[in-house]
C-alpha cells in the first residue's frame, strides 16, 4: 500500500524535574507544549487536533487531503483510530459529574470508538470506522488492518490517525513499581530507563489502482507487515531469547533494507533487539528515536516510522514492541 500523506506532531524537549521520585523524564509537546511535573496532560483529542490545526510542527493540509480523497463517491475509504488501549486514562477526569452525566457512564465516553465516530465525522464519508488498541504497536496494528482490508479489495484507501493513550500519573506509578525510572543523578548504564513522551500520527493509505484514480502523490510504500505475539511470565517484558522480535523480523521480506528502525531504548530490551538486528543483518545502520521523542505509548511505531519516512531514504526494517508482549515490525520503501 502507498502512503500518499503523513503527518505527525511529536515530543523533542526533555524537561527535567529533580524532585519527582519516577520517572525523572517528562516530555512538553514541541514549540510550545506546557510541561507539568507529574503525567502528560495533553489528551489525546487535542493532541490529534494539533495535526489537524498544523500545530506545533506538523504541516497544514491534513484536513484538506482527506477531505479531498474522502469527496470521491466511487472510492471505498476506511477510517482507524489506534490509540494503545480501548479507553483514555484521565480524558473525562475534567468533566463535572452531573446528572447529564453519572458516574457509571463515563468510562463508556472516554472509550476510543465514540471518539472514532465523532472525528471520522468531521473529515469527510467514511464506509468503515473501527479502532485498534495494542499497546505501544497500535500504530503499526492500525496500518496492518488497512494494508489487509486493501489487499482484500474491501478499502481503495484508509485513514489511519494513532495517538498515545492519554498518558498520565497511573502510568508513571505503575512504570516506578515496575523499577522502569531512573534518577536525573544516576549514570548507571545498567538502570532502565524510560522516558515518556507524547505523539500524534495521521497518515492516508491507498491502493495503486486508487492513486491512479486520485493522483496523489506518493510519499512511501509499506512493501510488508508483521505482527505477533511471545510467551512471557511478564507483560511489561521482553524474553531473553527475543522470540517475539524473531517472529516479526523472519515474518517479512527484508530483501534489499538498507537501515532498521529499533524500538527500545538503553535497556536490556535494546540490547536484545540490537543482538537479534545484527544477528540477521550484519553491520546495518541502525536509527532509533526514543532519545528524541521518548515511548509515545500507542503512537511510537506510527510516529517513528513516519520520522523516518521523513527523514532518511531508501528501504528500511521498522520494529516495533509493546506491553502485553506484542511485537511488529514494517518493511517501508521511501519514494
Amino acid at each position: 500500500m502507498i502512503i500518499t500523506h503523513t503527518n505527525s506532531v511529536h515530543t523533542e524537549d526533555i524537561v527535567l524535574y529533580d524532585h519527582i521520585p519516577r520517572p525523572q523524564y517528562v516530555h512538553q509537546v514541541t514549540d510550545g507544549g506546557l510541561p507539568v511535573k507529574k503525567g502528560i496532560k495533553t489528551m489525546p483529542s487535542e493532541l490529534i487536533d494539533c495535526v489537524l490545526k498544523g500545530k506545533y510542527g506538523a504541516s497544514l493540509n491534513t484536513v484538506e487531503h482527506i477531505k479531498r480523497l474522502t469527496a470521491f463517491s466511487n472510492l471505498k475509504i476506511g477510517f482507524v483510530l489506534a490509540a494503545g488501549g480501548n479507553s483514555w486514562p484521565g480524558y473525562m477526569s475534567n468533566l463535572a459529574r452531573t446528572n447529564q452525566y453519572p458516574t457509571h457512564r463515563l468510562p463508556a465516553l472516554g472509550g476510543t470508538q465514540v471518539y472514532a465516530g465523532y472525528i471520522a465525522n468531521r473529515l469527510g464519508s467514511f464506509d468503515y470506522i473501527t479502532t485498534e488498541a495494542s499497546s505501544c504497536i497500535s500504530g503499526h496494528a492500525g496500518w496492518y488492518i488497512a494494508r489487509n482490508l486493501m489487499l482484500l479489495d474491501i478499502m481503495d484507501a484508509m485513514v489511519v490517525i494513532t495517538v498515545d493513550n492519554g498518558l498520565s500519573e497511573d502510568y508513571l506509578d505503575i512504570f516506578g513499581e515496575h523499577g522502569l525510572s531512573k534518577q536525573a543523578v544516576e549514570e548507571d548504564t545498567d538502570v532502565i530507563k524510560f522516558r515518556l513522551g507524547q505523539g500524534c500520527n495521521i497518515s492516508v493509505f491507498e491502493s495503486d489502482e486508487c492513486v491512479r484514480h486520485t493522483h496523489n502523490q506518493p510519499i512511501a510504500r509499506v512493501k510488508d507487515m508483521c505482527v505477533a505475539a511471545e510467551s512471557h511470565t511478564n507483560p511489561l517484558g521482553i524474553s531473553d531469547s527475543g522470540e517475539g522480535y524473531t517472529k516479526v523480523i523472519t515474518g517479512v521480506d527484508t530483501a534489499g533494507i538498507t537501515f532498521v528502525k529499533t524500538h527500545s531504548t538503553f535497556s536490556c530490551d535494546n540490547v536484545i533487539e540490537a543482538k537479534l538486528v545484527a544477528n540477521y543483518f550484519g553491520d546495518i545502520r541502525i536509527v532509533n528515536y526514543k532519545l528524541r521523542i521518548g515511548h509515545t505509548m500507542g503512537a511510537s511505531t506510527a510516529v517513528e516510522t513516519a520520522l523516518a519516512i521523513k527523514e532518511e531514504s531508501g528501504i528500511f526494517l521498522s520494529l516495533g514492541a509493546g506491553m502485553g508482549n506484542a511485537f511488529s515490525s514494517a518493511v517501508v520503501e521511501i519514494f
